[in-house]
């Protein structure tokens, strides 16, 4: 009769043993899962600060190179005044006034022209 309590016993404790550390190693899983929430948390806030501190320094670049900041500093600091502007006039032409180029004669052309492209 002993033997059939030690044997009934022994699987008791064997699901015992693996229940504990079935427990122990979720435990070790929660945690590590808690301690890499607590990082991604961290790199989210830093990212969110980044991306704050980018708009306000594009905020202060933006005025930084505005013509008005750029004009009233050239101006004030540098000694610089504005220049006279010389009005160039440029001649325009008309595309009937260019020269035309000459159509080359020959087989290939009216080849080409047959497929509705031209030799220039």
């Amino acid at each position: 009769m002993n033997r059939r309590k030690r044997s009934s016993s022994r699987p008791f404790f064997t699901f015992a043993a693996l229940a504990f550390a079935a427990i122990i190693g979720l435990g070790f899983f929660r945690f590590n899962a808690s301690q890499l929430e607590y990082r991604l948390d961290s790199i989210e806030r830093s990212i969110q600060r980044y991306a704050a501190e980018e708009v306000e320094l594009i905020q202060v670049l933006s005025g930084l190179t505005s013509p008005i900041k750029i004009y009233s500093y050239c101006k004030d600091q540098l000694g610089m005044s504005m220049a006279k502007q010389d009005i160039v006039e440029i001649p325009h032409l008309l595309m009937a006034e260019a020269a035309a180029p000459e159509l080359q004669k020959g087989w290939r052309t009216s080849m080409l022209a047959f497929f509705g492209l031209s030799v220039y």
